[in-house]
């Protein structure tokens, strides 16, 4: 709950959960880790900001260096106007979100930009002297005629833009929650429109030409015995190339970036969201919030920092944010990846049903399954002692196990892409690894350091881990668990948080499980390769009645991956007047992984609209290719 006294008193005030760096014990020090993005951690209390920032401001205020005498402003305002980029949607909204600590300033900076205004803001609300930053956002209000708030949406990441999520995907968005709300897209701390951002090479070419054709880019080989002595050197061979290049990449950051680095984490974006939601809704307005992936990490700060503040909150395909703020990333597969071969059998099982005309893997109708695995596996097997040779992809190169492993665990997050991976490892079978290679540089992350600027400030890292460390907890993942974990650590680049060269200001280490205002709906599906239903089970047994579990039984990574009229119907609910589904509830998806003309023509019109916003919403907030 957010105590509304003043900055001075609310420094002297003990914080549930937030610990600082110079008085936390020695795991609180250290940092490290996660999973999508760019944000940090603050130490003080949001308490008093709203209602001293929202306090009317007359008099000078200095535009640049030049004293503008005579304007009144609210310190925390919005200025909307019109979006001018390309693709935005009629009726979306674009402004910059003012948030000041105002009394702490002895002078607020601003900018006139277009039809909106800049407000320069402090990045670190412990220390007054850090700098100033801005946060841009987008807005696509209500059309109901009966609006009940605002809805802050995070596609996860970490390190996604969201400010396009309301200006262009607005009304999409709007026919899954329900038209009762605005949807508010923001770029959290370091990311797209919002300064200072995470850029710690001089261009995103620049960076990919640092990773390409590195193990960062083509992923680990692995050979077939995973109990040979031989493959397990050559593993921790490529984890020291690996460590290097991640070392190297920070080091360069901390040249480029310094002491901005700190202000990026989750901790940061909790606090702007609650008091954007003030500044938006009114004084303690409930907040409410749809999460995806690592926005489900951003929902478990938000909502066990202002319990009392928790309106209709969604958290789809959900990672646990005990293990993402205490365990190295290396160590996550255990948990986060204990559905990917569940995943990787539903895909095979779907080819077989549609046949060779719609899946290109599959060589007649009704084959076994286990035949297409057989003969795909066979071949990765055999790309490990004979890697093929490329000249026809967009940039010549070669397709090795990892490349064709790294791009089999992305086709099996994102199940309506599953035709073109299937038809593009068909080819490369054939001997034309040019779709392959092309599909599978189109999964890396080439977009700096952005994540690495959120996961490695919420996390902390007690020790250095060893190459033999690492590769050999991932060993014991590939046999228990999956064949995807080392592709896992390639396409998540959560990794190296070691060598990260910055501390935050605070981090947030609980409780996580705050009785809440009102219960959120936390969303998983059956066969989610990333963010496995168990970990969901886990988060909703932590909230008790703080929370109820909603299941989708399909594969993909979140539920919105693929379609359901069910889990929008319950959506809707939700957000319409707080109804929950009943517990045990499992929806089933709507149409195939495999598309199917016919089957979209046995809909409704209005069933149609449902599940094509669904599809373009997914689209938007889980690219994939």
């Amino acid at each position: 709950m957010t105590d509304h006294r003043s900055w001075e008193t609310a420094e002297k005030l003990p914080r549930d959960g937030l610990v600082s760096p110079v008085v936390g014990d020695v795991g609180t020090r250290s940092r490290a880790r996660a999973s999508r993005g760019t944000w940090l951690g603050r130490l003080a209390v949001l308490t008093g900001l709203y209602l001293a920032c929202t306090a009317a401001f007359k008099g000078q205020i200095r535009f640049g260096n030049q004293p503008h005498v005579g304007v009144e402003y609210r310190v925390g305002d919005v200025k909307w106007g019109p979006c001018t980029g390309e693709g935005e949607v009629e009726g979306a909204e674009c402004g910059t979100q003012c948030k000041c600590m105002c009394s702490l300033l002895q002078s607020l900076k601003w900018q006139e930009s277009g039809t909106d205004i800049v407000c320069s803001v402090p990045l670190d609300y412990t220390d007054r002297d850090a700098g100033v930053a801005k946060i841009a956002l987008g807005r696509y209000k209500s059309t109901s005629g009966n609006r009940k708030g605002s809805v802050f949406l995070n596609p996860g990441g970490p390190g996604s833009p969201g400010k396009w999520l309301a200006t262009q995907m607005g009304p999409y968005v709007q026919m899954l929650l329900g038209e009762d709300y605005d949807v508010i897209g923001f770029d959290p701390r370091g990311i797209g429109e919002t300064e200072p951002q995470t850029q710690c090479f001089p261009s995103p070419g620049t960076h990919f030409a640092f990773i390409a054709n590195t193990v960062l880019e083509h992923g680990f080989d692995v050979g077939p015995n995973l109990t040979d002595p031989k493959n397990r050197d050559h593993l921790i061979h490529q984890q020291r190339e690996a460590d290097a290049l991640w070392q190297t990449q920070m080091r360069v950051c901390e040249q480029t970036m310094g002491d901005k680095l700190r202000y990026m984490g989750t901790v940061n974006i909790a606090r702007d969201i609650e008091f954007m939601t003030s500044l938006l809704d009114g004084e303690g307005a409930p907040i409410n919030y749809y999460g995806l992936s690592y926005g489900t990490v951003l929902g478990q700060f938000l909502v066990n920092m202002f319990p009392d503040r928790v309106g209709r909150v969604v958290l789809d395909g959900v990672v646990d944010a005990i293990d993402w703020t205490t365990f190295p990333a290396y160590k996550w597969g255990r948990h986060l990846q204990t559905s990917s071969e569940a995943a990787y059998q539903r895909l095979m099982s779907a080819c077989a049903e549609v046949g060779p005309l719609r899946c290109a893997l599959a060589k007649k109708e009704n084959e076994d399954p286990d035949a297409i695995m057989s003969r795909v596996e066979s071949f990765i097997e055999d790309l490990h002692y004979h890697p093929l040779a490329v000249h026809n992809a967009t940039m010549p190169g070669i397709l090795t196990s990892g490349r064709a492993r790294l791009l089999l665990f992305a086709a099996i997050e994102a199940p309506e892409l599953w035709s073109i991976a299937a038809l593009a490892l068909d080819m490369a079978m054939n001997g034309d690894g040019s779709a392959a290679l092309d599909v599978q540089r189109a999964s890396i992350h080439y977009d700096d350091l952005q994540r690495s600027a959120i996961s490695c400030n919420d996390n902390t890292v007690p020790d250095v881990p060893t190459a033999e460390e690492v590769i050999d907890e991932h060993l014991w993942v590939l046999e228990h668990v999956t064949r995807f974990s080392l592709a896992g650590m390639v396409l998540e680049t959560d990794f190296g948080c070691h060598h990260w060269p910055v501390t935050p200001p605070e981090r947030f280490t609980g409780p996580w499980n705050h009785t809440l205002r009102n219960p959120i709906l936390i969303v998983s599906n059956t066969a989610d390769p990333i963010t496995p239903l168990a970990t969901g089970k886990l988060v909703n047994e932590r909230f008790g009645s703080s929370s109820r579990l909603l299941v989708q039984d399909s594969a993909g990574h979140c539920a919105l991956a693929m379609p359901s009229l069910c889990m929008i119907g319950n959506m809707r609910a939700f957000f319409a007047d707080g109804t929950l589904p009943e517990e045990g509830t499992v929806c089933p998806m709507d149409g195939s992984q495999f598309p199917d003309s016919d089957a979209v023509n046995a809909y409704t019109v209005e069933d149609k609209k449902m599940l094509e916003s669904a599809r373009r919403v997914a689209k938007a907030m889980l690219k994939k290719w």
